[in-house]
């Protein structure tokens, strides 16, 4: 499992020459050590946001990581429906339904990832007024960490629902990726202002 790598393998295993992890693990990746440098950032920070921030925290941070595999996972069956043979229509239509089915999924867990950064950042942005602030450069890493794994996320809905046959379902796809990153643009611009304003 990917997430059961150390660092460094992980990262090697990113610059192999394999589509395997990719981008999609490695956008989840970084929204959990995103998430992971919030609750650095609350666990330093006294009162009650930080501490209740830092339970949603954890909860997002273990379902971004989670997906960092599930990610790889729902690729490589996009794959492997790529490779069904197609000699006959029978086996043509089967390989079209596997490909489209595949493409849900690699699409769906890009997505999800996509809920999860956004609430990370959401959380965050719920202790902004009470962070430490030898800690505020963590905070602000936190929030920049997720929005930037939100974003690559997106990229893969996009590319993966544009593959896809079903209209309705892709156009739902689509909607909700921009909707998800034009919340997560507006909280960090509006956390990055406010954190220049009180701790520059």
């Amino acid at each position: 499992m990917l997430k059961e790598m150390k660092l460094t393998e992980f990262i090697d295993a990113v610059a192999a020459k394999t589509s395997v992890p990719g981008g999609g693990a490695v956008s989840a990746a970084a929204s959990a050590m995103g998430a992971a440098l919030g609750i650095m950032a609350a666990q330093y920070s006294d009162g009650p946001k930080p501490a209740e921030a830092m339970k949603i925290l954890e909860r997002h941070r273990a379902d971004l990581t989670s997906f960092i595999d599930a990610d790889a996972e729902a690729y490589s069956k996009v794959s492997a429906a790529y490779g069904l043979p197609k000699k006959n229509d029978d086996e043509k239509a089967i390989r079209k339904a596997a490909i489209q089915a595949a493409l849900k999924d690699a699409a769906d867990v890009p997505l999800r990832a996509m809920r999860a950064s956004l609430g990370a950042i959401q959380a965050v942005a719920g202790f902004l007024e009470a962070v430490n602030k030898n800690l505020v450069s963590d905070f602000a890493g936190a929030v920049l960490m997720c929005e930037a794994g939100l974003v690559g996320c997106g990229l893969n809905v996009r590319i993966n629902a544009g593959l896809m046959n079903d209209a309705a379902l892709k156009a739902s796809l689509l909607a909700d990726a921009d909707r998800l990153e034009k919340e997560a643009a507006a909280l960090k611009a509006l956390l990055l202002s406010s954190v220049h304003k009180l701790y520059g």
